[in-house]
């Protein structure tokens, strides 16, 4: 028994050691990445002459990061940091780079297949326009493969490079939806969805196999729009190129091998790696000095507590939710908040409300919506619409003095729709599992999963569903300055590409995130301000908490990250569960 208790508390001892050897370990870091992302550990010192400003996009990029996500595995060790990188920031590092003398050129070393957005994607192709236009600098790209997506950025390159066993994806425009109906049916779980607006699509996963004609029409429409406007962007930088070749070469999938990119114009050259380096040698020199992106952008990281006259960027990214939300979501209590300190700061002369939503709770749209016009009283208001803006996000944009898109952001769908499911069935013949209801009124139980809804509740249900529609396009009408005829013929739920939502008077101006602060700062007069931002600084303690209660990703696996996938899905489908929505359900990507 003795050695026993020795053994124990030796062990004891050795866990309490090896715990605070962890989080002593864990503090240093945290205090090392803190001053990493509050932009400590960056000065001007870090950029020599002949810099070369190396763009990569590993990096998630999105429009408001949270604090970085650090995770510790206490079995292996190790700690990992999952950086997310502002995009505003980045478009700032590059307008800066092109008045910065260390900066000598950008160089494209591009991942396949980045972590953004199309339209997102789009606005960092913007910036290097500029750098391009203004600076007189060069842009050289590399890739060992070019997907779509990364060939679009490279195309304002003066000169592209492919390694020589590498590939150049060239294929067109897709999007893919998943139908549950026959799922469903084998389960014996009934769907009962409401709503107003022929087009309004994100019911069908649950009461078709297959895309409606008008669902289909305007999917159509919405990837053709994206895609032609991708093709000629293309087309309008690559000498020789035009977009009746760029289709043709699409449709054909002609681009078959590396060789086939330069003998179509698509490609300068091919190069492996080390031949590229010597490019670069003969360009900038011997002895320069490669720049990330990421670590750049610290030097542009602007304090939200700046003073002066200032424009304010505000966040709207992600789901629309009632009250606080939770992280990755828009939450109308957070919203209302950060609206109403814009209203009563008096430092901040405009704002611009960034949206990049597919929407969600009609009444917390509402509400936000409310805020927006009444911030609006008071100071100009530029929306910038990021890749989705559509729902409940065009919802909460529509009262604002402007708004911004970029041609492939998707926006619109102004409808509104009720979902919910009858399961009662499914568990009494697969499991046994029935159900009594003793209720004091004759619907008390309305809402209830385990029975159908009579026709009495789905004919109240319908008239609230209406009126919320009305209200949106009310908001809208009111909003853009046009009748109520005039929206509900472009509405009934019917999604638009910012280039098509531009034409129908929805989006005012073609652009992103820089073109909506010029113009807010033009609005309000403002020669000389400071852009600064609604997002929260990281949370050292929080970030210690998420550490120490998680596992790593690589802990995790596969499957712990697919159930985790799984789960936000069913939350998200809980919510739209027995509530009014105004929501998109699918997202469009290119590959």
């Amino acid at each position: 028994m003795q050695s026993f208790l020795k053994t124990l508390f030796a062990c004891f001892i050795a866990i309490i050691t090896a715990n605070i050897v962890t989080i002593t370990v864990i503090f240093v870091s945290i205090g090392f990445v803190g001053s990493l992302f509050m932009g400590g550990s960056s000065n001007n010192s870090v950029i020599t002459s002949g810099s070369v400003l190396e763009i990569t996009l590993d990096e998630q990029i999105c429009d408001n990061p949270e604090q970085p996500e650090i995770k510790a595995s206490l079995t292996t060790g190790e700690i990992y940091v999952y950086g997310k990188l502002a995009l505003y920031d980045l478009i700032k590092s590059i307008d800066a780079a092109a008045t910065d003398p260390k900066i000598d050129a950008i160089v494209l070393n591009l991942n396949p297949y980045p972590s953004v957005g199309l339209a997102s994607l789009s606005e960092l192709r913007d910036a290097l326009m500029r750098f391009k236009v203004t600076s007189n600098k060069p842009i050289i790209s590399y890739a060992e493969n070019y997907s779509q997506a990364s060939y679009f950025l490279a195309s304002v390159a003066d000169r592209i490079y492919l390694n020589p066993s590498g590939a150049l994806s060239w294929k067109g425009m897709s999007t893919e939806a998943l139908f549950y109906k026959g799922t469903l049916d084998k389960l014996g779980i009934e769907a009962e969805p409401i709503r107003h607006g022929r087009y309004k699509s994100a019911i069908e996963p649950f009461t078709q196999e297959s895309m409606s004609a008008d669902n289909r029409a305007q999917t159509e429409a919405l990837i053709s729009s994206i895609w032609n406007d991708f093709v000629a962007e293309v087309a309008a930088l690559r000498e020789g190129v035009d977009s009746t070749s760029l289709q043709r070469y699409a449709s054909s999938l002609e681009i078959e091998t590396p060789e086939d990119g330069v003998r179509l114009g698509l490609v300068d050259s091919l190069l492996y790696e080390d031949q590229f380096d010597k490019v670069l040698d003969s360009l900038v020199g011997l002895n320069r000095n490669t720049v990330a992106l990421a670590d750049y952008s610290l030097l542009f990281t602007t304090p939200s507590t700046a003073a002066g006259d200032r424009v304010e960027i505000i966040y709207a990214e992600g789901e629309i939710v009632d009250g606080k939300g939770e992280k990755g979501m828009v939450g109308s209590e957070d919203m209302v908040k950060s609206l109403q300190n814009a209203i009563d700061d008096d430092n901040i002369c405009a704002v611009v409300l960034r949206v990049n939503s597919p929407g969600g709770s009609a009444q917390a749209a509402d509400i936000i919506a409310r805020k927006v016009a009444q911030l609006k009283e008071t100071k100009p208001v530029v929306v910038s619409m990021g890749d989705y803006a559509a729902s409940g996000g065009y919802y909460i944009a529509a009262p604002a003095d402007m708004i911004c898109a970029s041609p492939a952001t998707v926006t619109g769908s102004i409808g509104v729709f009720g979902l919910t499911f009858n399961i009662g069935g499914a568990l009494d013949d697969k499991l046994g599992v029935t159900s009594s209801v003793v209720n004091s009124n004759d619907y008390s139980d309305f809402g209830s999963l385990m029975r159908p809804m009579s026709q009495y509740e789905k004919d109240l249900l319908q008239r609230s569903v209406d009126r919320t529609y009305d209200r949106f396009v009310d908001i809208v009408a009111q909003g853009r300055n046009c009748t109520r005829a005039e929206i509900d013929s472009i509405a009934q739920g019917r999604v638009w590409s910012g280039t098509d939502a531009m034409n129908n008077k929805l989006v005012d101006i073609n652009g992103g995130l820089h073109a909506a602060v010029t113009l807010a700062a033009s609005m309000a007069g403002l020669s000389d301000f400071t852009v600064t931002s609604s997002q929260k600084a990281p949370d050292t303690f929080g970030m210690i908490l998420n550490m120490l209660s998680q596992q790593s990703r690589e802990d995790r696996g596969f499957v712990g990250m697919m159930a985790e996938k799984t789960v936000a899905q069913m939350e998200s489908l809980e919510r739209l569960n027995n509530r009014v929505s105004a929501f998109i359900p699918y997202k469009v990507v290119i590959d």
